[in-house]
């Protein structure tokens, strides 16, 4: 069994502030055919993601824990940051939408296809850095 834990850290570049979840598919006609795609910034964020994953191509079973750290909106009073910190985030993104933008980044880089994924534990705390916490156990 090995174990691989590693970080996806956020920073003040537009679009890259926190994890973004997966948007719903766009549509669009072109003559008579319908286009399906999605939005250019969520496939930006997608890149942002991979570049900083480890390339592990991994063949085997995978157990994923992921812990995302969500930002304290900016007009939270100062005495009640501290109190924040490390409680759990109940707000939009959901949950699922996030861990789907992190799957789908990892596909062909950190596994083969995320099917391999076959448990999965996952939380979202605010915290004073956005970033998402990854550890891998493949088995």
């Amino acid at each position: 069994m090995t174990i691989t834990n590693f970080e996806i850290r956020y920073s003040d570049v537009k679009g890259f502030e926190k994890p973004m979840p997966s948007p719903r598919p766009r549509a669009r006609k072109v003559k008579n055919f319908i286009q399906i795609y999605m939005p250019s910034s969520y496939m930006k964020h997608k890149e942002f993601i991979k570049k900083q994953m480890p390339e592990l191509k991994s063949d085997k079973k995978i157990k994923l824990t992921a812990l995302f750290m969500m930002p304290i909106p900016k007009a939270t009073p100062k005495y009640k940051v501290l109190e924040l910190l490390g409680f759990a985030h109940t707000k939009k993104p959901d949950l699922d939408n996030l861990i789907k933008t992190f799957m789908d980044a990892a596909n062909g880089h950190v596994w083969i296809d995320d099917g391999q994924v076959f448990e999965l534990h996952t939380k979202k705390i605010y915290s004073d850095t956005p970033k998402i916490k990854i550890k891998l156990e493949e088995i």
